[in-house]
């Protein structure tokens, strides 16, 4: 028995080969991805809004 899940260590490695794909310099940029993923309307307000908190909080 296992105490805790494979599942942790397979998105990990996910993440890994995901960000070394990034550094490809012929790669979608991650805004291309984020737009691909959500749309362009719903990815502008997202990185728009986390700016905005990211950046109120650090004004405070």
């Amino acid at each position: 028995m296992h105490a805790v899940s494979p599942l942790p260590r397979r998105r990990g490695f996910e993440l890994l080969v995901a960000h070394c794909a990034s550094l490809d310099p012929d790669a979608p940029s991650a805004r291309d991805r984020l737009d691909t993923a959500l749309g362009r309307e719903l990815a502008q307000r997202l990185v728009l809004a986390l700016t905005r908190a990211g950046s109120e909080r650090f004004a405070a």
